[in-house]
């Protein structure tokens, strides 16, 4: 996988996880009676692109070298390498 096929996967799964979210909140929006449905400003928001790609890179920082390094290196600390 190429560094831009992996961007773009990165930015599929933030955008999927957020839509997901979104997903859960409206039905359990769609579960609330009529009245409360009046209150239209406490429905769910879909996702903007601004958080998606805050999510994406969220998880790019999660997963990037330096991540990466810090894991290897305290890997190594408690196995005594």
């Amino acid at each position: 996988m190429n560094p831009f096929e992996l961007r773009f996967a990165t930015f599929t799964q933030a955008k999927e996880l957020l839509e997901n979210n979104y997903k859960a909140s409206m039905a359990a929006w769609d579960l609330m009676d009529k009245t409360a449905k009046q209150l239209a400003e406490t429905a769910p928001k879909f996702p903007t692109m601004e958080e998606i790609i805050d999510a994406a890179i969220q998880i790019n920082k999660f997963v990037s070298d330096s991540a990466e390094k810090e894991l290897t290196k305290a890997a190594k600390k408690i196995t005594g390498f």
